[in-house]
């Protein structure tokens, strides 16, 4: 597969969730195409989309391995800015499959959007203390737990989205009250100049702004994954249409074999790992090779590797409901 021709951005403006409910109908192959159609060689497609992080590096490896075409698939891969835009298109038939945070797919359904989770993208790191997501501060902050964040400005990168959770149960593990915070919604690459300036006091650092932070002399206040759970969770995952899903079961099975088989070969060639996530993210090899990573390939679909985040979302006000992994996880 030539990664050059198999590779599609779809920067604009977000369309909203609602909307999707109306076009859900609308888009999609026959059971025999595949939800995707077929490519000119006749070889079902399928498009996933993604946010350009560094859990996506997975599957822009797998471009490379040929995983998809020894399923009999051919992918191509979209990069996205936001959640919504990625359920929006799913919906419309525009992406068989999206990557997100499993808080957006909680969230989607609790709105009416009729998402299914068909297989695991990324989990936090095996070792909880190595953080993936922590809360960095100034090296000479005066803060000594994340409780001190009560009435501060904390920044995340959406409002009400995972890093957001994250923050708020490291902020009442410790003996603090999230509602207490002033929540500061700026874009990742922005967050640590932020910080800086002295317009935020501490920001949730994702991968590779995280490792940049530290280096650079940040200091980590907490990191919520040690405070969420004893062993790794899953975050990230792969979602789909529930109606394109049943009515392209075997397609779909395929896809979750590949997706699999991607994550397996991820987590079994960290060099290669981290060379797809400098080529997708742009940042230096020589940075790719120092990043903290998640956990690929070692914790299957299950209700128990999401409740830990499902029971977090219900608590802190993210979705109002309890999430029903049961019916929201497919099972092939």
């Amino acid at each position: 597969m030539n990664r050059r021709n198999k590779r599609r951005g779809v920067w604009g403006s977000a369309t909203l969730l609602a909307a999707s409910l109306v076009l859900a109908g609308c888009g999609g192959g026959t059971a025999a195409e595949g939800g995707g159609g077929t490519s000119e060689g006749g070889v079902p497609s399928v498009t996933a989309a993604t946010i350009p992080v560094t859990d996506a590096g997975p599957i822009f490896l797998s471009e490379d391995q040929g995983i998809w075409e020894d399923h009999n698939l051919d992918l191509t891969i979209e990069t996205a800015n936001s959640s919504p835009n990625i359920i929006s298109a799913i919906m419309s038939g525009d992406y068989q499959i999206g990557y997100g945070g499993v808080t957006s797919v909680f969230q989607a359904v609790e709105n009416g959007i009729d998402l299914q989770i068909i297989a695991p993208a990324s989990a936090t790191a095996d070792d909880p203390e190595n953080g993936i997501n922590d809360i960095l501060v100034l090296p000479d902050s005066d803060f000594q737990t994340a409780a001190d964040l009560e009435g501060r400005k904390v920044a995340v990168n959406a409002l009400g989205g995972y890093a957001q959770l994250l923050a708020m149960i490291a902020i009442k593990e410790e003996g603090g009250n999230p509602d207490n915070v002033e929540w500061i919604e700026l874009p990742v690459p922005d967050q640590p100049a932020a910080l800086e300036n002295g317009n935020i006091d501490a920001f949730v650092a994702g991968e590779p702004f995280g490792t940049l932070g530290r280096q650079n002399g940040l200091k980590t206040l907490a990191n919520p994954h040690a405070l969420l759970s004893d062993g790794a969770v899953v975050g990230g995952v792969w979602y789909a249409n529930r109606a394109e899903v049943e009515a392209n079961p075997e397609y779909y099975e395929d896809i979750v074999d590949a997706i699999n088989e991607t994550n397996t070969y991820a987590g079994e060639n960290d060099e290669e790992l981290r060379m797809a996530i400098a080529d997708l993210t742009g940042i230096d090899q020589d940075l790719a090779a120092e990043i903290r990573l998640g956990s690929y390939g070692k914790y299957d679909l299950s209700k128990e590797n999401i409740q830990p985040l499902a029971d977090a979302a219900v608590e802190f006000g993210l979705v109002q409901n309890p999430p029903d992994l049961d019916s929201m996880i497919w099972k092939p």
